[in-house]
């Protein structure tokens, strides 16, 4: 049994965070050949993680230290510094993935990390000052004015992290969604059980799942996804026609670009892939809200459509043709509604059979070009 009671709670404090982080550590390095870009997001996040166990710890110790008084007060000011720091840096980076996934840009990603770098130079007087924290007499911390500047802005960052939520809920979501919702509710339970109960290392623990949790999440969804094209796949595919299929899928969509061989052919695969990736993204950017595009062969997607009605798809698959012209191609769509009284298997041959119906009257018209350039 430890009988150091010091070393008791060290043991207990660091026992979740660093058990995570070696199994977050395996993990990456073992998917790094599959997922690079996932990795590089992530690893980022991990050492941060690690680095906010060790300053924590050294703070615990200052704490815990009967002399604070001189060079030791400024080591504890100083852990207690860069424990603040890192912790509102590692919120952003968690939310900088989800905000680079739910809006794209990296101008999100620099709006997101802002508020956590100004946090970095407003807590440097605590070093010197008693703004943030002091001792009492008798040993104690009390808090100073600008105490809670580090609260009040992780609140705001959860806050950005619940909205990111409820719009990839609107977006279609929901995995993503119900992930991040459960991240942020996790992390403002650990954030109150350390400040109301006066406990050590319960958000550093929560915070090590949250990045498990969401970096799982996304290695799923990795392989839900086309490689090439960025729309979902096959077996995403398949699986969501059986999740759906009880009365939430209102319509079936078949589409195909027109003539992908003969591109092939004529300019290279090269020119092949550019075209399907062009494809893919024309037909993302047209889809209504509830509606998901999939590609399920070489020159093939397919769309699923929730709770929409005959006239939203006529004016859906209007825009589908015109965003693909703009990107200088052509393509054949067919369409059909599922009502419940035939079987996908039927309901997916009726839309095939009117999208090569559409094919043979383009191709005899002369409107199914290779490319439009």
């Amino acid at each position: 049994m430890i009988k150091n009671q010091f070393l008791q709670s060290l043991v207990q404090i660091n026992c979740i965070p660093v058990l995570t982080i070696i199994f977050l550590f395996f993990f990456l390095r073992t998917n790094y050949t599959y997922e690079k870009e996932l990795t590089k997001k992530f690893t980022p996040s991990v050492l941060l993680l690690v680095g906010l166990i060790i300053v924590d710890n050294l703070d615990y110790y200052a704490y815990d230290a009967m002399n604070v008084t001189g060079a030791f007060d400024l080591f504890h000011r100083a852990s207690a510094m860069l424990g603040y720091d890192i912790r509102i840096i590692l919120m952003a980076s968690l939310i900088a993935i989800a905000a680079k996934r739910t809006f794209g840009t990296r101008k999100t990603v620099l709006l997101t990390y802002l508020p956590s770098l100004i946090n970095v130079i407003v807590l440097i007087p605590c070093l010197f000052t008693d703004l943030f924290f002091y001792y009492n007499e008798d040993g104690s911390i009390g808090r100073g004015i600008f105490a809670y500047e580090p609260h009040i802005l992780s609140a705001i960052y959860m806050m950005f992290l619940f909205t990111l939520g409820v719009i990839c809920k609107r977006k279609g979501k929901h995995g993503e969604a119900g992930i991040l919702l459960l991240c942020g509710a996790m992390t403002i339970l650990g954030f109150l059980a350390e400040f109301l109960f006066a406990l050590r290392g319960i958000l550093i623990g929560v915070v090590a799942l949250d990045i498990s949790f969401y970096y799982l999440y996304l290695h799923i969804e990795h392989f839900r996804f086309d490689a090439l094209t960025g729309a979902f796949n096959r077996d995403a595919f398949n699986a969501d026609i059986h999740k759906y299929s009880k009365g939430d899928i209102s319509h079936i969509m078949s589409i195909d670009l027109n003539n992908l061989k003969k591109l092939n052919d004529t300019y290279g695969h090269n020119e092949g892939d550019h075209a399907l990736v062009a494809t893919a993204r024309a037909l993302e950017k047209s889809c209504l809200a509830g509606c998901y595009v999939y590609r399920v062969g070489g020159d093939e997607f397919a769309v699923i459509c929730k709770h929409r009605t005959d006239e939203e798809l006529q004016e859906m698959t209007s825009a589908m043709y015109k965003a693909v012209e703009d990107a200088n191609y052509s393509c054949a769509i067919g369409y059909s509604r599922w009502d419940g009284a035939k079987t996908f298997t039927e309901i997916y041959k009726e839309a095939d059979d009117k999208m090569y119906a559409t094919k043979r009257e383009m191709k005899e018209l002369g409107k199914a070009p290779m490319r439009l350039r």
